[in-house]
């Protein structure tokens, strides 16, 4: 079979009639931009109110930033395709929009582990809150999120950025480039690339669900020691947000990239993705920040 060295991609995944179309463009643009209104909004009252200056903030502030990153990787590019009905992406913006999305995810999933190690020491270890994680450290574990997020995939995208194509001009049935679609248009032998992908993928979010587990565990056991219920009731509600944003985002990882390859559908891949990186970075805000009590004070103000 022939190969070729590719310069142009098609995105095919949201072929629909035109009016449609519009339907969907108009969702997508409302959902797009109130994500980002929400999520400014968010980075704003976390940066600007003094009492918010807490390990916690920090790190939904961080949270904030990345959701604003993760829908905007795709969004865009998705809406200029709705309006102009061109398809095409360069090889150069798929390899980086693959490269973007990426990195961004695996730096969520780093910030949510150091956001359940700072709900441990809160309820574990509330006297030595302050000198277990001050904010200096806090600051440079949101630093290391970024920095190995954005180190982790770089061979992985090197290497796919140097596959043949079985095609001059490959469709994507994708809403953007995603890695697993890519793979499977390459005509190179991708089971070494593959591998690679699926360690990856492993490493990042087990590696950060581990000590979100252990987390969690040791939350648990102590508010489970705590007499009053009311008591208890408190304690788990400092966590509940959290622990909804990290169901959220590891049930949808895990079922797109941790999973054997053809156990799902390209359809339901995409209708995860949909959910994950458009209407999560929505969603989440209000999760994890908006219903917060202090949050709320600080917008009345």
């Amino acid at each position: 079979m022939a190969s070729y060295n590719q310069t142009w991609f098609s995105l095919v995944g949201f072929r629909t009639t035109l009016p449609l179309q519009l339907c969907v463009f108009s969702v997508l643009l409302l959902v797009y931009i109130l994500s980002l209104l929400v999520n400014m909004l968010t980075i704003t009252i976390l940066t600007l109110h003094q009492h918010l200056q807490t390990p916690m903030y920090i790190f939904l502030r961080n949270l904030a930033i990345l959701d604003i990153c993760l829908s905007s990787c795709t969004v865009p590019n998705l809406l200029v395709i709705f309006v102009s009905g061109d398809e095409s992406i360069s090889f150069g913006g798929c390899i980086f929009q693959l490269y973007f999305y990426l990195s961004v995810g695996c730096t969520v999933f780093y910030t949510l582990a150091f956001l359940s190690l700072d709900r441990y020491i809160a309820i574990c270890h509330p006297l030595r809150y302050n000198t277990l994680l001050p904010i200096p450290r806090c600051r440079k574990l949101v630093a290391c999120a970024w920095i190995f997020g954005f180190l982790e995939f770089i061979p992985l995208v090197i290497v796919i950025s140097q596959l043949d194509w079985c095609s001059s001009n490959v469709a994507i049935d994708h809403f953007f480039c995603d890695g697993s679609t890519l793979l499977h248009l390459s005509c190179s032998d991708t089971d070494t690339v593959e591998n690679l992908f699926f360690g990856l993928a492993s490493f990042t979010i087990l590696g950060s669900f581990l000590p979100t587990f252990s987390s969690y565990c040791s939350i648990i056991a102590t508010v489970l020691r705590v007499s009053s219920s009311t008591g208890r009731r408190r304690m788990f509600s400092t966590c509940s947000s959290h622990f909804i944003a990290v169901s959220i985002n590891y049930g949808c990882c895990i079922f797109i990239y941790v999973r054997q390859a053809g156990n799902n559908s390209t359809s339901h891949e995409k209708t995860v993705a949909i959910f994950n990186s458009i209407l999560g970075p929505l969603v989440q805000p209000f999760i994890y920040t908006l219903r917060n009590q202090a949050v709320m004070h600080g917008l009345k103000k």
